[in-house]
């Protein structure tokens, strides 16, 4: 397959789309299909031994079921990792910053006082049925996406299976998804903007009262 840009050209034997809800050229479908969902993050500064150890023992990370979910996980030098959909731009920012200050003093009282240290946000590419997919754009060139947010461990998995798939050693019919063609969901935009402003309300009430 030959591979042409504006800044120079290869040729490949396979090409593998591990862009996601990222994904532009050359296949922009991939995109189209999924509802785009922002996800932010804080962090606050690194925790005593004694507060790691009460909040997460395991060092887990955790994650709830609601429709607006949250999650939350200890990086590597002991700061919290606290985040939620919404996207810390716009008159957003401060309705999403100051609810994850609020739900951590409801969740961990022990954090006496919480000081927020890095934030960011990004994108998670949601599908129809929540579930991920694998697609076929040209003779060999695949992809599986639509992790929903929950893409580590899957597209792990996933990405080990597609390299036996390209070696050979795995066949079409015993990959763990189907070959589907990608599907624009109906008012994929209104959906978007639903989940951001949902957000924003969602927060701006939870963990007041």
């Amino acid at each position: 397959m030959d591979i042409a840009h504006s800044r120079g050209s290869l040729e490949a034997d396979w090409v593998v789309v591990a862009t996601d809800a990222y994904t532009k050229a050359p296949w922009p479908e991939l995109r189209h299909e999924q509802i785009h969902v922002p996800y932010f993050n804080v962090a606050t500064r690194p925790l005593p031994d004694e507060l790691q150890k009460s909040i997460l023992p395991n060092r887990e990370g955790y994650w709830d079921t609601k429709k607006i979910l949250s999650s939350f996980r200890l990086d590597r030098e002991g700061r919290l990792i606290f985040g939620s959909i919404g996207a810390l731009g716009g008159m957003g920012s401060r309705i999403h910053r100051s609810w994850a200050k609020r739900a951590i003093r409801e969740l961990f009282p022990q954090i006496l006082d919480v000081e927020l240290e890095f934030e960011w946000y990004g994108i998670i590419g949601t599908t129809g049925n929540h579930l991920p997919r694998f697609h076929c754009f040209a003779p060999n060139a695949a992809s599986f996406c639509g992790y929903n947010g929950r893409g580590i461990s899957p597209a792990t998995v996933f990405g080990r299976v597609l390299v036996d798939h390209i070696l050979g050693n795995v066949a079409d019919a015993d990959l763990p998804l189907p070959v589907t063609t990608p599907e624009i969901p109906a008012f994929r935009a209104l959906k978007e903007n639903y989940f951001e402003v949902g957000a924003q309300l969602a927060h701006l009430i939870d963990a007041r009262f």
